[in-house]
C-alpha cells in the first residue's frame, strides 16, 4: 500500500510490480498507512483517519483533531498515530480513537514499537529546534 497527496491511495497485489489506484474518499494529503488485526489504517492532514478491511473500500473515521497526523503503527493489539502539536491517538480497532497526553507541543514525526515499548520522536516546535523522544509501554 502507498499513500500520498490529495487522498492518493494505491495498492499492489504482486509485491509492487503493478499498482491499482483506490478511491480514498478524501482530498486531504495522506502521510502513511499501517496494517493490523485485519484492518488497514491510513492517516494524514487535517486529522484524517481512514480504515479498510480489504484495502479497496475506505471509511473516514473521527480522530477528534485537525492536526497533521504523520505516522501510524500497529503493535501490541493497538494502533498508535502521532502528529503535530504533540498529538498521540490510540485505537484498538482503528475505528474509535482516544487522545493520549504527551506533555509536549513538538511535531511528532514517527513512531515504532520494539521489545514492548512504543517510541516516538519529534522536533521543531513552532519557533524552536528542541527535539523530543517519548516512550510508552
Amino acid at each position: 500500500m502507498a499513500v500520498g497527496d490529495s487522498g492518493t491511495l494505491l495498492t499492489s497485489g504482486d509485491s509492487g510490480a503493478t499498482w491499482d489506484a483506490r478511491t480514498s474518499g478524501t482530498t486531504s494529503n495522506l502521510s502513511t498507512a499501517a496494517y493490523g488485526n485485519g484492518t488497514y489504517v491510513a492517516v494524514g492532514a487535517d486529522g484524517t483517519i481512514l480504515t479498510s478491511s480489504n484495502g479497496t473500500s475506505w471509511t473516514a473515521r473521527s480522530s477528534g483533531t485537525t492536526v497533521l497526523l504523520r505516522d501510524v503503527v500497529y503493535a501490541q493489539g493497538t494502533f498508535v498515530a502521532v502528529g503535530d502539536l504533540g498529538t498521540v491517538l490510540t485505537s484498538s480497532d482503528g475505528v474509535t480513537w482516544r487522545p493520549r497526553p504527551t506533555g509536549t507541543d513538538r511535531l511528532l514525526l514517527g513512531i515504532t514499537e520494539g521489545n514492548g515499548t512504543f517510541v516516538t520522536v519529534g522536533a521543531g516546535a513552532p519557533g524552536g529546534l528542541t527535539s523530543v523522544i517519548l516512550t510508552s509501554p
